[in-house]
């Protein structure tokens, strides 16, 4: 199963969080490169956590450590949409402005990390604007980017 593992304390860089997550992890695992391959991704940026693939019984030892202040079972939601148009209701015969759509991003973050869920699939979507400027990480238990 997979896990979102809270920490009280800010960490000063990205990279200095990330090693934090393993050390955190690695108490509980057997081995610094389990820990390693069992994270999913590091939250770095608005608060300090990590997702990992952990047993109930991990779960429970990280929750018992002093620095970290909580540990919730990754939940699966069913999305509302994959396509923004028919989600805010617009009828197929309402006036339009491309060149002003063109250029609009309309998205739902961090609904979960699972590249199967439909909406991240692209087909039939053009490349991004070119004003644009996200990123696209690799991660090990996820290596996929779309358009």
């Amino acid at each position: 199963n997979f896990y979102i593992v809270f920490l009280g304390a800010y960490p000063v860089s990205r990279e200095e969080a990330v090693e934090s997550h393993i050390n955190i992890l690695s108490s509980v695992k057997l081995s610094h490169v389990e820990a390693k391959e069992s994270i999913v991704y590091s939250y770095t940026k608005s608060f300090n956590a990590f997702a990992a693939k952990l047993s109930k019984d991990e779960a429970n030892k990280l929750s018992a450590m002093n620095e970290v202040l909580s540990v919730l079972p990754n939940q699966y939601r069913k999305l509302h949409t994959t396509r923004s148009w028919d989600f805010i209701g617009l009828p197929l015969t309402v006036k339009r402005k491309l060149k002003q759509e063109s250029d609009t991003i309309v998205a739902l973050m961090d609904t979960g990390i699972t590249p199967e869920f439909r909406s991240f699939n692209d087909d039939g979507f053009g490349p991004p604007p070119s004003k644009w400027k996200g990123t696209c990480d690799k991660f090990v238990n996820f290596s996929g980017c779309n358009k």
